[in-house]
C-alpha cells in the first residue's frame, strides 16, 4: 500500500495548476481544501467575498468530481489513520516496568549511547534533546536493567560493555544508578564512563573505568527528552 497526499497527488494530476491569481483562485483553493469554519477565516482575513459566478461553480464541480476520482483509485486514508496506523508504530513505549526513559547522555561529551559496539565499548554518537530519535531511546527499569530494543547491557570484559539478549535475573545485567552513576552490580567499583576512542580524534565510546573519587562529568550520566 502507498502512502500518499491525496490532495497533491489530485492537483498534479489536474488539467490546470491551481494558482492564487485572483480572487476566484483563492474561492476554489479554500472550497477545495479547508473546512468551512476553516473557510469563513480565510475568507475574512483575506477580504474576499466567498459569492462565486455560474462559471467559478461549474469549475469547482469538476475539480471536485475528479479529486473523488482520484481518491477511490488510490485508497487514500485520511491522516487520522496516518497517525494511528503509520506514524505511532515507530513510536517507542516504556514498558510498565521502566524507572527511566530517554536518551542516555553523559554530563562530558553531550553525546548520545549509540547502538554500534566494538570490543572497546559502545559509540557514542550526536544526538538532540528534543528531537525523537528512537533508535537512541533507552529504559532503566526498577530493577535495575538497562534495555534497548530488547537487549540489556552488561559488562564485556574487564571495559568493554555492550547490548545482549536479556537474561531475565542475570546479575552481569543489573546497574545501580546514584548521584547521575552507573555502576554495574558485578563490579561495584567501575563506572560507566565517556571514554575517548580510538578510530579519530573526536570518537567516544562507553566503557568502564575506575569509578572517581569526585563526581566527575565523564561518569555522570542522565536519561534526556526525546
Amino acid at each position: 500500500m502507498r502512502i500518499v497526499t491525496c490532495s497533491h497527488v489530485a492537483v498534479k494530476g489536474a488539467q490546470q495548476a491551481l494558482r492564487i491569481i485572483d480572487n476566484a483562485d483563492l474561492r476554489h483553493i479554500a472550497e477545495l481544501t479547508f473546512t468551512d469554519k476553516l473557510k469563513a477565516l480565510v475568507y475574512q482575513q483575506s477580504g474576499v467575498d466567498d459569492t462565486m459566478s455560474s462559471k467559478e461553480s461549474e469549475a469547482l464541480m469538476v475539480r471536485r468530481n475528479y479529486l473523488r476520482h482520484q481518491h477511490a483509485e488510490i485508497e487514500c486514508h485520511p491522516f487520522s489513520w496516518y497517525l494511528a496506523n503509520v506514524a505511532m508504530s515507530a513510536v517507542v513505549r516504556p514498558s510498565e516496568d521502566a524507572d527511566h526513559f530517554g536518551k542516555l547522555r553523559p554530563a562530558s561529551s553531550g553525546l548520545c549511547l549509540g547502538g554500534a559496539g566494538s570490543e572497546m565499548g559502545i559509540e557514542l554518537v550526536v544526538c538532540h534533546e528534543h528531537l525523537y530519535e528512537h533508535q537512541l531511546l533507552i529504559e532503566m527499569t526498577t530493577r535495575g536493567t538497562i534495555v534497548r530494543a530488547g537487549s540489556c547491557l552488561e559488562p564485556a570484559g574487564t571495559a568493554a560493555v555492550a547490548f545482549v539478549p536479556c537474561e531475565e535475573g542475570s546479575p552481569r545485567q543489573r546497574w545501580w544508578l546514584a548521584d547521575g552513576r552507573l555502576t554495574p552490580v558485578t563490579a561495584p567499583r567501575k563506572c560507566l564512563s565517556d571514554s575517548p576512542g580510538h578510530i579519530g580524534r573526536n570518537s567516544h565510546l562507553a566503557m568502564l573505568n575506575d569509578c572517581a573519587s569526585d563526581s566527575t562529568s565523564s561518569q555522570r550520566w542522565s536519561f534526556i527528552n526525546f
